[in-house]
């Protein structure tokens, strides 16, 4: 779906991937839902709490888990397609929505989570789920009128048409 295409006499290629562009609407749904509840998991709950046990390699995973979680969600969002992980950052910071959270990513990944740095990575990962929690709410992608994530991955889920979609796990399209 990425890339250039440098010959498509027929336009058949160019067709194809026109049809394969985005995900169908409630695959798109289940997997921001699963997205946005790991994000919930993993950086407004799980952090502090591993933080609070001192420990810091942990809270460092659930960092990974937040920002992993985050820039799948930021993705969908575009509507494109994340790429190879060792492209990611790159395209992140081209993305029109949210693009700009590159660099906090960055940040929360490469920094220590000592008694210094910590309040300020919170603070980050709050703002991450704020800014998409607003986003939901602004759009009417979520029915949720608050900025906790795991409120709006079920709103979401729950406007999934295709019952044995909204059935399965909300984890299971991430």
């Amino acid at each position: 779906v990425n890339g250039e295409i440098f010959a498509d006499d027929l336009g058949q290629f160019t067709e194809i991937r026109k049809k394969i562009s985005k995900y169908p609407d409630d695959v798109f749904k289940k997997k921001l839902a699963g997205n946005l509840l790991l994000m919930k998991q993993a950086g407004q709950y799980n952090y502090q709490r591993i933080l609070s046990h001192g420990e810091r390699a942990s809270a460092q995973l659930a960092v990974v888990e937040f920002s992993k979680a985050a820039i799948n969600a930021i993705f969908l969002l575009n509507h494109r397609y994340q790429p190879f992980y060792k492209w990611t950052f790159c395209a992140l910071k081209d993305l029109p929505l949210f693009g700009e959270t590159a660099t906090t990513l960055e940040f929360l990944l490469t920094s220590e989570n000592d008694d210094r740095t910590a309040p300020t990575k919170r603070a980050l990962i709050e703002d991450i789920c704020g800014l998409i929690a607003d986003h939901l709410i602004e759009n009417g992608v979520s029915k949720a009128t608050c900025r906790d994530l795991e409120k709006h991955a079920y709103s979401i889920n729950d406007s999934i048409e295709d019952i044995s979609v909204r059935n399965m796990n909300v984890l299971s399209a991430v």
